[in-house]
C-alpha cells in the first residue's frame, strides 16, 4: 500500500484498509460541514455620552498636571517676595524697592521710621518692624532660616513644623505653625509673644513650648525662662522673672517663688510645670503641691515623681491643662548647629 492512500485518497489502497472503510461507511454523515464566518475586527462605534466622559476626565489629568508643573515654578523658596516698603528699609547696604527679593546670605535693615513686609507662597508672612536687623540665613522648600540680630519681626506661619526657625542672641524660635511676634533688645534679651499656635523657643537645654496667649523671655548666657500667660497678674509676672533669671540670690529666690506659687491661677499651672527643671531639688515639692491643689495630677504621679523630674511620669499632667501639647504628633525638633 502506498502510504499517500492514507493522507489524500492516491495510490493503491491496501485490501485490509478498504474493508474495514466499506464497515464504517454506514456511519458515513449526509450533512455538509459547517461553516465558520470571518471573525470582524472593526470596532463598534463609542456613545456620544461616552466620548465626551473621557474627553473629560482625559482633560483633568492633563490640568492636574500642568497645574503641578506650574505650581513648582510658583511655589519657590529660594527667596522672599518684597509686598510692601515703607519708607527707606536697605538691602545689604542699598535702598530696597517693593520689587525687590530676599535671598539667602542677605542683610536687611530698617530704621526708625521704615519697615518692610514679604511673602513666600507655601511659607507665609513676615514683617520687618522699625530698627530691625535681619538676615536670611537659608532658604529651601524644608529649612527657612533667619538671625534676627536686634529689632522685631511679626511672623505668620503655614509651613509644617520646623521649617521657620529664627536665631537670636539668646534662643532659637522654632515655629509649629503659628503667628507670633519676636523682639529682640540691643543687649540681647528677647521676648516672644504667641499670638496663635505654638512655638518651641530653646537653647541648651532650656527649652520653653509657648502656646496661644503666652509669652516667654529669654536672657543672654541663660535662655528662655518658663513661659506664661500674659493675662496673668503683676506680680506674678515680676515674681516669675526672678525664678527665672535671678539665681545670684538665693533668699531673693525663694520669696518670688512663693510669690509664683501663692498668685498662680488654675490657668498659670501651665507655667508651674515649666518650673521643675528651673528651680532647685528642694523646692520642686513646692511646685507640686501647688500645682496638685490647682491640676489633681493623673493617677500614679507622685511628690517624689515631681522632686526627682520623671519626664516620662509628670507628661501625662500636660493633657489636664486642657490646652494640647505642642509635641503631641509632631516630629523631634531639629539639631541646631551654633
Amino acid at each position: 500500500m502506498n502510504d499517500d492512500y492514507l493522507w489524500d485518497g492516491s495510490g493503491s489502497p491496501d485490501p485490509e484498509v478498504e474493508r474495514i472503510e466499506n464497515l464504517l461507511l454506514r456511519f458515513r454523515g449526509s450533512q455538509r460541514a459547517l461553516g465558520f464566518p470571518e471573525v470582524s475586527r472593526e470596532r463598534r462605534p463609542v456613545p456620544a455620552q461616552k466620548l465626551a466622559w473621557m474627553l473629560s476626565f482625559a482633560g483633568v489629568i492633563l490640568l492636574a498636571a500642568f497645574s503641578v508643573w506650574y505650581a513648582r515654578g510658583w511655589f519657590r523658596h529660594d527667596s522672599w517676595s518684597v509686598s510692601e516698603v515703607i519708607d527707606t528699609p536697605q538691602l545689604n547696604g542699598h535702598v530696597l524697592r517693593q520689587s525687590g527679593h530676599w535671598k539667602a546670605g542677605d542683610l536687611l535693615e530698617t530704621d526708625s521710621t521704615s519697615r518692610v513686609e514679604l511673602e513666600m507662597p507655601g511659607m507665609g508672612q513676615l514683617e520687618i518692624e522699625p530698627n530691625s536687623q535681619v538676615t536670611l540665613l537659608e532658604a529651601s522648600a524644608d529649612k527657612q532660616q533667619f538671625r534676627l540680630e536686634r529689632g522685631e519681626i511679626r511672623a505668620v506661619v503655614i509651613a509644617p513644623p520646623y521649617v521657620f526657625l529664627v536665631h537670636t542672641p539668646t534662643a532659637y524660635a522654632m515655629d509649629m505653625g503659628c503667628a507670633y511676634t519676636l523682639h529682640v533688645d540691643d543687649d540681647g534679651t528677647s521676648l516672644l509673644r504667641v499670638t496663635v499656635g505654638w512655638v518651641d523657643l530653646q537653647r541648651g537645654w532650656r527649652q520653653s513650648l509657648v502656646p496661644e496667649g503666652a509669652a516667654a523671655e529669654s536672657r543672654p548666657d541663660i535662655g528662655p525662662g518658663a513661659p506664661y500667660y500674659e493675662d496673668a497678674s503683676e506680680r506674678f509676672r515680676q515674681a516669675l522673672e526672678i525664678v527665672n533669671f535671678d539665681e545670684s540670690d538665693p533668699k531673693a529666690h525663694s520669696a518670688a517663688l512663693t510669690t509664683v506659687l501663692g498668685e498662680a491661677r488654675k490657668r498659670d499651672a501651665f507655667t508651674l510645670l515649666n518650673l521643675f527643671k528651673r528651680v532647685d531639688v528642694e523646692d520642686r515639692g513646692r511646685v507640686y503641691d501647688r500645682l496638685a491643689a490647682l491640676v489633681p495630677p493623673p493617677p500614679g504621679v507622685t511628690r517624689e515623681d515631681a522632686v526627682n523630674d520623671d519626664p516620662r511620669k509628670l507628661g501625662p499632667w500636660w493633657e489636664l491643662l486642657g490646652i494640647g501639647h505642642a509635641k503631641k504628633g509632631f516630629k523631634a525638633p531639629p539639631r541646631i548647629e551654633e
